[in-house]
């Protein structure tokens, strides 16, 4: 916080802050904290631990921080866009980005106009490569020879050779050879794995529509909250989701919902999401976890971490 003490002046000192123990998991997640003391007042610093979320749901996590701590909340940055500036002016919501941005309403403003790019989520995932990612996480070695996979996922070996080589470039898994086979290995937990992946990651369901029961194809898993409730704690939503990979023209939909008795919604997915399941007629956690984060709804929110969780105790 050298930056902030010489700009304005003022008396700065940090310290760690124990209280981060007891606030919800998908907070802990997502940000690192620390205490700071700005010329006499105490304030809490929150540093995302990936790119920032939503402006909607930054709001939603610095009000659940203040209540088990309220105190001035300041998001520290790596970088700044002059639109994100502005919306978080407009919010009020105090921020640093070392050597460049400080808005601190209760002690002063002093901005600089220099903007530093953000840190770039990245090239997004292909399908195949999320899959052949997913199914790595999923396994319980170490070491994933990709052989056997393109028949797996019903795709053709250039498709994993493709995938496999986006891995790699993105810096997600090590890839080396052994012979002729081309082998995925990592020692970084699988936990940390994904989510160090999330800003990579893409939303598996590419859009939904509403069909009639009598309309809907046999044997199509659980998807949505229907899903998160049959794996988690979560209630179970009043209209019924499920998977559909394919053509959706093959299917007689509507783009709004007229009447939940007679509807269910089905969500168009990029790849068959049961390839990978580990629950009979349900679409597998990992894809379920990045179609529906982040969340607005704690309850959400909540459900997913405990899915996440229990796939690694």
């Amino acid at each position: 916080m050298k930056f902030v003490a010489d700009t304005l002046g003022v008396k700065v000192n940090t310290e760690p802050w124990g209280g981060a123990a007891g606030l919800p998991y998908y907070l802990v997640d997502r940000y690192m904290f620390s205490k700071a003391v700005f010329d006499g007042i105490t304030c809490l610093i929150m540093k995302p631990k990936g790119e920032l979320d939503v402006l909607p749901h930054v709001k939603k996590h610095i009000k659940k921080v203040w209540e088990a701590l309220p105190v001035p909340i300041v998001l520290e940055l790596d970088g700044m866009t002059a639109r994100r500036r502005k919306s978080l002016i407009g919010a009020r919501i105090p921020f640093i980005v070392p050597e460049s941005h400080i808005y601190l309403p209760f002690l002063g403003v002093a901005l600089n106009e220099r903007y530093t790019a953000e840190k770039a989520p990245g090239e997004t995932l292909m399908p195949s490569a999320q899959l052949l990612l997913f199914y790595y996480l999923y396994q319980h070695e170490p070491e994933l020879h990709t052989a056997g996979t393109a028949k797996l996922f019903g795709l053709s070996a250039m498709q994993i050779s493709r995938a496999t080589k986006q891995l790699k470039s993105l810096g997600l898994v090590p890839v080396r050879k052994d012979g002729v086979q081309t082998v995925i290995s990592s020692k970084e937990r699988r936990r940390d794995l994904f989510e160090r992946a999330k800003p990579h990651l893409i939303n598996p369901v590419r859009k939904k529509i509403y069909v009639e029961y009598e309309n809907l194809p046999a044997g199509l898993p659980l998807s949505g909250y229907s899903a998160l409730s049959e794996l988690t704690m979560l209630g179970a939503p009043t209209t019924e989701t499920f998977a559909f990979w394919g053509n959706a023209d093959e299917l007689a939909g509507a783009d709004a919902l007229v009447d939940s008795t007679e509807q269910v919604e089905v969500e168009i997915w990029r790849y068959n999401p049961t390839l990978l399941s580990r629950c009979p007629g349900v679409v597998d956690a990992l894809s379920l976890a990045t179609s529906l984060s982040p969340s607005d709804d704690e309850r959400v929110e909540q459900a997913i971490d405990e899915l996440v969780s229990n796939l690694w105790g």
